[in-house]
C-alpha cells in the first residue's frame, strides 16, 4: 500500500512538471558515483578498484536546452595491486556541457554530459606516507532526467571517463560509472512551448 501512495505522489507531482531547462536558468546540484576503475602502468603493473564519489556543480543554461558549468569531485578509496595497499584521496574539477534531447513539455527527458577532467590524487601506502599526482582526462554520461516539479530534478546516470596521469610513470585509467543526483533548476519561468 505505501508503494502505490508514493507512486500516486510521484504521478501527483510531475503531472504539472514542465521543466526549466531555457536559456537564462541556472542549474544547481550533485550527484553520487560508483566506479569501477581500470589503470595500467608501463603495460607493467594493472590496477583495478571500486570507488564512490559526491560531486556538487553548477551550471547556466548557454541556449535552450544547453547548459555549461563547472563540477567538483571528491573520493576516497583502497586499492589492491599485487601486494601492496595503497589509500587515495582525489579531488577533480571538470568544466562540462549538458544537453537535454527531448523537448521542454517532457517531464523526463535525456541527457548527456561531457566533461574535462582536471584531477589531484593524494595517495599513501605502507612504504610510502603520502605523494601528490596531477591528471587530465575527458568524461561522458547519459541517462534520464526525471522532473518531479519545474525545478526538481532526479537523475541517472551511465559514464565513461578515461584519465592519464605523467608523473614518474604514465598511468592511464578507463572508468565505468553509474550515478545518480539531484538537480534544481533556478530561474524566471519562460513561455511553454512544445519546442
Amino acid at each position: 500500500m505505501k508503494i502505490i501512495t508514493l507512486i500516486s505522489l510521484l504521478l501527483t507531482m510531475t503531472a504539472t512538471a514542465f521543466p526549466q531547462i531555457r536559456k537564462g536558468q541556472f542549474l544547481i546540484g550533485g550527484n553520487i558515483r560508483f566506479e569501477s576503475i581500470n589503470s595500467e602502468n608501463l603495460n607493467i603493473v594493472t590496477d583495478k578498484s571500486i570507488r564512490f564519489l559526491i560531486s556538487p556543480n553548477v551550471g547556466y543554461f548557454i541556449i535552450d536546452k544547453l547548459a555549461g558549468g563547472l563540477r567538483v569531485d571528491f573520493g576516497s578509496y583502497h586499492s589492491k595491486s599485487e601486494s601492496i595497499e595503497t589509500h587515495y584521496i582525489t579531488t577533480s574539477i571538470s568544466p562540462f556541457i549538458r544537453y537535454y534531447f527531448l523537448p521542454f513539455k517532457n517531464k523526463i527527458n535525456v541527457l548527456i554530459d561531457l566533461g574535462y577532467i582536471h584531477n589531484r590524487i593524494k595517495w599513501s601506502s605502507a612504504t610510502n606516507p603520502g605523494y601528490y599526482e596531477k591528471g587530465k582526462g575527458y568524461s561522458i554520461s547519459v541517462g534520464p532526467s526525471i522532473f518531479l516539479t519545474d525545478q526538481v530534478a532526479l537523475e541517472f546516470t551511465l559514464g565513461f571517463r578515461h584519465t592519464t596521469t605523467d608523473n614518474f610513470y604514465k598511468t592511464k585509467s578507463n572508468i565505468i560509472n553509474s550515478g545518480f543526483g539531484l538537480q534544481i533548476h533556478l530561474g524566471k519561468t519562460k513561455n511553454r512551448s512544445k519546442f
